[in-house]
C-alpha cells in the first residue's frame, strides 16, 4: 500500500471539492475578509424594540435582525449574533470584529460620509421624539423648557439632535442604553428621553405612566430619517450584495410584511 504525505492529501481534498462545485459557481470576493469564515457578524444591542430586541430566552429579534438573518441566508451564509452597547457599534465594525450593523441606526449624512463604514439602501423610515412622563404638563412639544434634564443613547443621534436644537439650555444626560434611560425617567432623575419614534411607541404601550409626543423633531439631516444596515468600510462588496438584496426583498414585498409584522405605532 502507497501513503501520501499529508500536503499531497490535502491537495487531493482541496481538488475534489473543487470540482464538486457546481461549473461556474465563484466565491463571492466579501467571503474571504468575513470575520468569522462563512458568516456575517452582526453587531446589535438588543435594546432597541422592535428593531432589535432581547428576547427573556437571551436570543435577539426584531424587524432589523430578521432582515440581516434573512440577508444572510439568501447570500448562502450563517449569522452571528454579537450584543453591545449601541457605541461599540461602530468601533466594532472599523476594528474588524464586526461584518454588519443591524440594531437601528440611522442613515444620516454624517454616517454616509463616514470613511468607517458603509451605509446601505434605506429599510425603515422613523423621527425623533421625546418620552416623557405622563402626569408631567410641563413638556407637551419638542419644545423643551430650559434647565430640563434629556436623555439620549451613547452614540445615537439624538445627542446632537439635542445639543444642536438647545445648546445649553437643557442638560444633556448619556446612557448605554434604552432601558437603563427608562428607568431614569420613571424615577424622576431626567424630565425626558429624546428617542426614534417606533421605540418611543414600543416602551409606552408598555408603560402608561409614560407619554410620546408624537409632534417630533423636524431638523434637516437628522429627523425624520431612513434607518439603514452598516457594513464595514473593508467590504464595498458585501455592501453591493447586501443592497442588492434589500432591492429584491423591497421588490417581493417581503420588507414590508416584515415592516408590519414588527412595527406598530399609535
Amino acid at each position: 500500500m502507497t501513503y501520501l504525505p499529508k500536503s499531497a492529501f490535502g491537495l487531493l481534498l482541496a481538488a475534489a471539492a473543487l470540482a464538486s462545485q457546481p461549473a461556474g459557481a465563484q466565491t463571492p470576493p466579501y467571503a474571504s475578509k468575513l470575520a468569522v469564515s462563512s458568516t456575517i457578524t452582526i453587531a446589535t444591542t438588543g435594546n432597541a424594540p422592535p428593531i432589535s430586541v432581547a428576547q427573556a430566552d437571551g436570543s435577539i429579534s426584531g424587524f432589523d435582525v430578521e432582515l440581516c438573518e434573512t440577508i444572510a441566508s439568501a447570500l448562502g451564509l450563517k449569522t452571528s449574533l454579537v450584543r453591545v452597547d449601541f457605541a461599540a457599534t461602530i468601533p466594532g465594525l472599523k476594528a474588524g470584529r464586526f461584518d454588519m450593523i443591524c440594531s437601528a441606526t440611522a442613515r444620516t449624512p454624517q454616517r454616509l460620509s463616514s470613511p468607517d463604514l458603509w451605509m446601505t439602501e434605506p429599510t425603515l423610515q422613523n423621527f425623533s421624539t421625546l418620552i416623557t412622563r405622563a402626569t408631567d404638563r410641563s413638556i407637551t412639544s419638542v419644545e423643551v423648557p430650559k434647565g430640563k434634564k434629556i436623555g439620549t443613547v451613547r452614540g445615537g443621534q439624538e445627542a446632537k439632535l439635542i445639543s444642536e436644537t438647545f445648546g445649553n439650555d437643557v442638560e444633556l444626560v448619556t446612557y448605554p442604553g434604552i432601558a437603563e434611560e427608562i428607568l431614569d425617567l420613571k424615577n424622576g432623575r431626567i424630565d425626558a428621553i429624546a428617542i426614534n419614534y417606533i421605540t418611543a411607541s414600543y416602551y409606552v404601550r408598555a408603560n402608561p405612566e409614560l407619554k410620546v409626543l408624537k409632534s417630533g423633531f423636524v431638523k434637516e439631516g437628522i429627523s425624520p430619517y431612513d434607518h439603514a444596515l452598516a457594513v464595514s468600510r473593508a467590504q464595498p462588496e458585501l455592501l453591493e450584495a447586501v443592497n442588492a438584496e434589500i432591492a429584491k426583498l423591497k421588490a417581493s414585498g417581503a420588507i414590508e410584511k416584515l415592516e408590519k409584522k414588527w412595527i406598530s405605532v399609535d
